[in-house]
């Protein structure tokens, strides 16, 4: 997985040191700006039960500095196929539902109010 992460062009975030964090943030925004797509999984991990978890501020955060679109993206059925911390692939079928782009603010309590909206979204498409 590592190999194909990296031909990719992951960026990755090293939450324990602010300054990597930083400066992975920064990298981000420069690829949106150059053109690329990125993907930025809002919850920062996998749950062990399927469950969505809070949503950080990061993608918003990146989304409003970039002045970029957000395009929620619903995955159903990856949890079954790996489960968190295992390297075992079970068949299975996963299903991805891609939603309408939502614009970012810069005001703060609104692009508050976006993640959330973005989160019901989701949460109400894996229902």
């Amino acid at each position: 997985m590592g190999w194909a992460m990296s031909a990719s062009g992951y960026i990755p975030v090293d939450r324990g040191d602010r300054k990597k964090a930083y400066e992975a943030f920064n990298k981000t925004i420069e690829k949106i700006k150059e053109g690329s797509s990125i993907i930025i999984f809002p919850e920062g991990t996998r749950s062990e039960d399927g469950q969505i978890g809070p949503f950080k501020k990061g993608s918003n955060l990146i989304a409003s500095r970039s002045k970029s679109p957000m395009v929620p993206i619903t995955i159903i059925g990856s949890g079954d196929i790996i489960k968190k911390g295992s390297a075992r692939i079970t068949p299975g079928s996963v299903q991805v539902i891609i939603s309408p782009p939502v614009e970012p603010s810069n005001d703060k309590k609104e692009n508050e109010a976006i993640l959330e909206s973005i989160r019901e979204t989701i949460m109400s498409l894996h229902r």
